[in-house]
């Protein structure tokens, strides 16, 4: 990274005591500094199943720092130019410059980032601090997940569960039912790996599902379906994220486990008819599929590794479409049927 950047990072911490948390995810140790309250609380809260003890050497460093709005206190703008845009959509921009990464979210923040030193450099706008899910997930995450798939861990937008030790994941855009799904099986003996966020890494045999316990985020039809949701919803008013988020660790003790081997890849798909049934998916058609939901778009330096682990999955798991009728425990006993011909 610079020396003009490193520079900023000095000045901006000088005279203050940033507090760093440490966060061991499934053995890549990311180190997280902040120089506002409220920003710590955001990341502390999102990863708080990672916790780890500060003396770990970290494999990221992440620097989180507030600047007030139209200041131009960012230090790593303006290296990216001339850079190459690599995605651009409504509320991120991300670009690359040589081995420096560059985004922005436009009214909240920007972030540059050196993929091979593991270090991330962001600069939050104040109004920003207080929108803790919005930190977390449109500031935070981007950036980190390219961190993190440069060291062997890829993210897929999709639910995972487990049971008996059969492993499944459940590819999908946002909206298809992967959180009512992940409920609904919940309330049948499976456990949850992550209901809209999994990460996955090759274990020899195609790909080990790790978990990444998020607060579920449920419509409110969901919490018609399921009363007691409301109990541990999380209240918290976010432009971006207009649905509630309820933490499972609330509703149902010990429903989360760590890891498991992907047996299973099913595509969840709510049916226009309201009936329940599934079939079977080459797999080609499962891996052009599950392409679309393994952000293999955002960063090409890691896109080969990343499309080999996913050609694995494809082809050591079996692949099914399931779609999901209006009974829950039908949709329970469709996946009970699934995971027993594997």
């Amino acid at each position: 990274m610079p020396d003009t950047v490193r520079q900023s990072i000095r000045e901006r911490l000088s005279g203050s005591r940033p507090n760093p948390s440490t966060y061991d995810v499934h053995g890549v140790i990311t180190r997280v500094y902040a120089d506002d309250h409220l920003l710590a609380l955001a990341v502390q809260d999102f990863l708080r199943s990672f916790r780890s003890l500060p003396q770990a050497q970290p494999d990221i460093e992440f620097y989180l720092l507030t600047k007030e709005a139209g200041s131009g206190a960012d230090a790593g703008g303006r290296y990216f130019a001339g850079g190459e845009v690599l995605y651009d959509w409504q509320v991120l921009r991300y670009s690359r410059n040589g081995q420096l990464r560059y985004q922005e979210a436009p009214g909240a923040g920007s972030i540059v980032a050196d993929l091979d030193a593991g270090l991330a450099v962001a600069f939050v706008e104040s109004g920003m601090a207080a929108r803790a899910w919005s930190v977390a997930h449109l500031v935070f995450f981007p950036i980190w997940a390219q961190l993190l798939k440069t060291r062997g861990i890829y993210p897929v937008h999709a639910a995972g569960l487990e049971r008996n030790g059969r492993g499944i994941l459940f590819p999908g855009k946002s909206g298809c039912g992967k959180s009512t799904l992940s409920l609904h099986l919940l309330r049948h003996g499976y456990r949850l790996l992550g209901d809209d966020t999994v990460f996955v890494r090759g274990d020899g045999r195609g790909a080990e599902m790790l978990f990444f316990p998020e607060e579920v985020d449920v419509c409110p039809e969901t919490i018609d379906l399921y009363p007691q949701l409301a109990l541990a919803r999380n209240l918290a008013q976010d432009r971006w994220q207009p649905k509630a988020r309820v933490n499972l660790s609330e509703v149902r003790a010990s429903s989360v486990t760590p890891s498991c081997h992907t047996d299973l890849l099913v595509f969840p798909v709510i049916a226009e008819d309201g009936q329940t049934r599934y079939e079977r998916v080459g797999p080609t058609e499962a891996l052009a599929e599950l392409i679309l939901y393994a952000f293999l778009f955002m960063d090409p330096e890691t896109s080969k590794e990343n499309f080999a682990l996913l050609a694995g999955l494809v082809r050591s798991a079996r692949c099914y479409r399931l779609y999901m009728g209006l009974d829950g425990s039908e949709l329970a006993a469709a996946v009970d049927k699934i995971v027993a011909a594997a």
